[in-house]
């Protein structure tokens, strides 16, 4: 008898401590509120421009200029001839997503107590090109431009920038891999934040695409 009350003492003390760390636990856990809060605090003190940079990209783009020359345009209008180079330059891509673009609704805390963060659209934020490495094809090959000749670079530079983000853009939209990046810029971002609510160690899971879903492991390349 004695042992059979010892067990339901200690099977009732087992219960009674579970309770109380369930409770505990569960009051420790923030709110779905506090989550985005504290997620779009961090944001925001992280793009005061409303643009979070999250990745850069390397591209080099090749295009073609024209340079014709016309003998009193609008009078007689006498096509002297074109000249036609290609034009070709590294640069650097850089990209991201405007921070309203971030929903409420696209923070969700899980049941089993991650974060779940759906990736915005990706947009180009700059394209840089390196005019010090720019080229021009010719009738006699490849030839690097002089730094004095500014007039070429200044119409080179406009024809490039634009040429650059454009394929910067279509890489956003044809791969995943700036997406997964994002997601661990975002990681590293937002889990300071998290951190301050009482998390010790706030994990994440981030929707890169309606069936993706990712969890990053370390830092991003």
């Amino acid at each position: 008898m004695r042992r059979l009350i010892t067990f339901l003492a200690g099977v009732t003390l087992v219960l009674v401590l579970g309770l109380t760390v369930g409770t505990l636990l569960e009051r420790a856990r923030p709110s779905d509120e506090a989550i985005r809060e504290a997620l779009f605090t961090a944001i925001q003190r992280e793009a005061p421009e409303a643009f979070l940079v999250t990745g850069r990209l390397e591209v080099t783009t090749t295009t073609r200029v024209e340079n014709s020359k016309v003998f009193l345009p609008g009078v007689l209008g006498i096509d002297l001839g074109t000249a036609r180079a290609t034009v070709r330059v590294p640069g650097r891509v850089s990209y991201g997503f405007h921070a309203d673009s971030l929903r409420p609704d696209m923070v969700r805390l899980l049941e089993d107590g991650a974060v779940e963060v759906e990736i915005p659209p990706l947009a180009v934020y700059s394209a840089e090109p390196d005019l010090s490495a720019l080229e021009v094809e010719t009738e006699r090959g490849w030839a690097r431009l002089g730094s004095t000749e500014a007039a070429v670079e200044r119409r080179a530079l406009a024809i490039v920038t634009g040429a650059l983000r454009r394929q910067g853009l279509a890489h956003l939209r044809s791969s995943y891999q700036p997406r997964i990046n994002t997601a661990r810029a975002l990681e590293r971002i937002l889990g300071p934040a998290l951190v301050g609510l009482g998390m010790e160690s706030p994990e994440f899971r981030f929707r890169v695409a309606e069936d993706l879903i990712v969890q990053p492991v370390g830092e991003s390349p």
